[in-house]
């Protein structure tokens, strides 16, 4: 089930602009932890937060004892990836700035809506799925798939286009609070 999940999530990170490819790949340690409140400003968590700084895509605020591999590939566009995992939960954030645009010879969307209706998104959804917004304020589509909920949330930097897809298993317990942890991501 762990490696049906794991090739679900790189299948859908790569399938966001157009394929797959590999080139270098990277752990990283969390940097310093700080508490939910310092990492959510205005917003309220009795959650202790770590920020995880993932070079290249972004910054993370999930509690400590999550496993990050950060890595990127070329081909068949550029884009920088993150991995999370803890237990039977997967984050997966991936980035595609400005060079991936200029390479697929389309302009960065203005916005997540019309982010929502481009090719590579739509591509790597089942049928039936749209995005809307949650009480978090993540413009995201939820799904289940042979066994596996996943979670997707579209991202906008300020030159750059991202997705956090959340993937676990049915029926698995899932921590209060880590849809609210995924609205804190700050997209490089």
């Amino acid at each position: 089930m762990k490696k049906l999940t794991i090739l679900l999530m790189l299948c859908m990170g790569m399938a966001l602009l157009a394929g797959c490819g590999g080139t270098k790949k990277e752990t990283a340690a969390p940097e310093a932890s700080q508490s939910g409140e310092e990492a959510a400003g205005d917003g309220e968590t009795s959650e202790e937060l770590q920020e995880y700084a993932a070079d290249g895509v972004g910054t993370y605020y999930l509690p400590a004892g999550w496993e990050m591999d950060v890595g990127s590939v070329e081909e068949p566009l550029p884009q920088t990836y993150v991995d999370f995992t803890n237990g039977d939960l997967h984050i997966r954030g991936v980035r595609f700035g400005m060079d991936a645009y200029e390479a697929a010879g389309v302009p960065l969307p203005a916005d997540v809506e019309e982010y929502s209706q481009r090719d590579g998104v739509r591509r790597g959804l089942p049928d039936g799925a749209e995005f809307a917004y949650d009480d978090f304020g993540n413009y995201y589509t939820e799904y289940v798939e042979e066994g596996t909920v996943t979670y997707h949330v579209l991202l906008k930097g300020e030159e750059s286009m991202g997705d956090v897809v959340l993937t676990y298993p049915e029926g698995s317990e899932v921590p209060d609070g880590i849809y609210e942890w995924i609205s804190k991501t700050v997209l490089e």
